[in-house]
């Protein structure tokens, strides 16, 4: 199977990761009662714990869909 790079849409891939970064790097308001926090501005180890955050997160869920599909594949 090839892939053509020019069927990729670059211009919405771009922005998709550029909302994923401003997801990281602010606090919305609706969690912090109010106010949104720009951790680009606050102590590097909030952004720093943020980004853990985030990246836990992820881990977490690859490895329950990992879980989830090796026990699929077993009763099969």
């Amino acid at each position: 199977m090839t892939v053509n790079l020019k069927e990729f849409n670059w211009e919405q891939i771009k922005q998709t990761f550029w909302d994923l970064f401003i997801q990281i790097t602010t606090i919305p308001a609706h969690i912090t009662s109010g106010e949104e926090i720009n951790l680009t501005e606050k102590p590097l180890w909030l952004l720093i714990t943020n980004i853990a955050f985030w990246l836990l997160t992820a881990i977490m869920m690859w490895f329950i869909l990992m879980l989830l599909w090796k026990t699929i594949s077993v009763f099969r």
